[in-house]
């Protein structure tokens, strides 16, 4: 085992975190879009400490970062590593946790475990997981993993009208990516992801209302995201009476409460949001004529889901109805619920008991990269720390130090055992 050149404690995991959220938009929080030149600065930042600790950074052709021993090199085609990380992208405004923490803590899991165990740990940055910038869905995960196809990747634009290759143009320009070739991974034709662990903040209340220091996922939510037009009439406000008007946004006001009010008749773990919505004309006297909604629901159960999504389309379409409003509804991207590794959540639970870290298992309302990994046959866990009072993609976003370095700790830990027990997921003790 070849000690790290710097000392890895708890003052510089939060030192980095830090650091890492510098690189971000103004404004409040943290907004690092994938391939964005805040993302390229961050790509860099995170190659250079790589090599502070010793190691290598390598980036394949969508962008993807790995951290790994300089020496590493394949024994024979996909030859098996354990991947220890999470996401670089964030939110619009979002908290400088979310992704950082698990991307930090692989690239630092690396470094302690350099040389160590039967399986090399490989650290990992994923390009791109909130779809803030492109309408994707875990597109570094899916690229690394080659089920993101040149056709879908073409297709994607931004905002602005960037395409996806366009931005990875850029971005290969700065030195964050190796080849323009979408859809394909330098990784994947010479390493193997045995397993999968990322380490993240819950995003939720649960562990702090519990007061547990660990929370050991074993399945993640799916979800449905959805874009709906809403035709009515625009009209002057002043002389149309109220019985007269077909309003779109009247209408979209009330899907909107219905999508609430199905989510609560469900109950956990069912979820329902309306994450934007435009009116036009968007003037005072005018009636809205025109309205676009956007909607998502979510749950851990494939049929729940299913019948999530039906429901809300039924009550949408009774709405408008009943209003006078055309009505259109297009799904814009998907994910299925992804059942994670039994195996690697009970030995995460064995060797949490072992250190006495209070903690429960759960299901993740969020999708994460590990999900990917599981439904590609990798043996994948998360692993949560606790959020203060739940809230993320947030500039209140908030967990601390001393939970951070718990759940790096624990992840270390695990990673050590797991790599020592040749990626079988069963713990071994490691020797020094």
């Amino acid at each position: 085992m070849t000690p790290p050149p710097i000392e890895i404690t708890s003052a510089l995991l939060s030192e980095w975190l830090d650091a890492l959220s510098r690189f971000s938009a103004e404004g409040p929080g943290v907004t690092r879009l994938a391939f964005d030149e805040h993302w390229c600065q961050a790509h860099r930042w995170l190659a250079a400490r790589a090599a502070d600790l010793g190691l290598a950074a390598t980036a394949d052709a969508a962008g993807n970062l790995f951290f790994h021993d300089p020496a590493l090199v394949p024994a024979a085609p996909g030859s098996p590593v354990i991947l220890v990380g999470s996401h670089l992208d964030s939110v619009a405004s979002g908290g400088r946790f979310d992704g950082a923490y698990g991307v930090l803590s692989g690239l630092l899991v690396a470094a302690e475990l350099r040389g160590r165990g039967t399986l090399p740990v490989v650290g990992l940055a994923t390009c791109e997981e909130e779809e803030s910038r492109f309408h994707g869905n875990l597109l570094g995960a899916r690229s690394l993993l080659g089920l993101a196809s040149a056709a879908e990747l073409d297709a994607l634009l931004d905002s602005d009208g960037v395409s996806w290759r366009r931005a990875l143009e850029s971005a290969r320009l700065r030195g964050c990516a190796t080849a323009l070739a979408p859809g394909a991974s330098p990784f994947t034709a010479t390493f193997r992801a045995a397993m999968m662990i990322e380490p993240h903040i819950e995003q939720g209340p649960v562990l702090e209302t519990e007061r547990l220091g660990l929370g050991v996922v074993d399945r993640v939510a799916g979800y449905r995201r959805l874009r709906a037009i809403l035709s009515g009439e625009a009209r002057h406000s002043g002389t149309t009476p109220m019985p007269a008007r077909r309003d779109a946004l009247a209408a979209a006001a009330e899907m909107i409460l219905a999508a609430e009010t199905l989510a609560m008749e469900n109950g956990p773990p069912a979820l329902a949001t309306a994450g934007s919505v435009r009116a036009r004309p968007g003037l005072f006297n005018v009636v809205p004529g025109a309205c676009e909604l956007w909607l998502e629901v979510r749950h851990v159960e494939l049929d729940g889901l299913a019948r999530l999504l039906s429901e809300l389309e039924r009550r949408c379409k009774a709405i408008a109805a009943r209003r006078g409003v055309g009505f259109a509804i297009e799904q814009v991207s998907s994910q299925a619920p992804a059942p994670l590794s039994p195996d690697l959540a009970a030995a995460a639970e064995r060797l949490a008991e072992e250190q006495g870290i209070a903690h429960r298992r759960m299901a993740s309302g969020a999708a994460h990269d590990a999900m990917v990994f599981a439904r590609a046959g990798v043996p994948s866990l998360l692993v949560f720390v606790p959020s203060r009072r739940g809230i993320s993609h947030s500039p209140e976003e908030f967990t601390d130090a001393g939970a951070l370095w718990t759940g790096y700790h624990f992840v270390r830990d695990l990673a050590a055992r797991l790599a020592a027990g040749g990626g079988t997921g069963v713990l071994r003790p490691v020797g020094p």
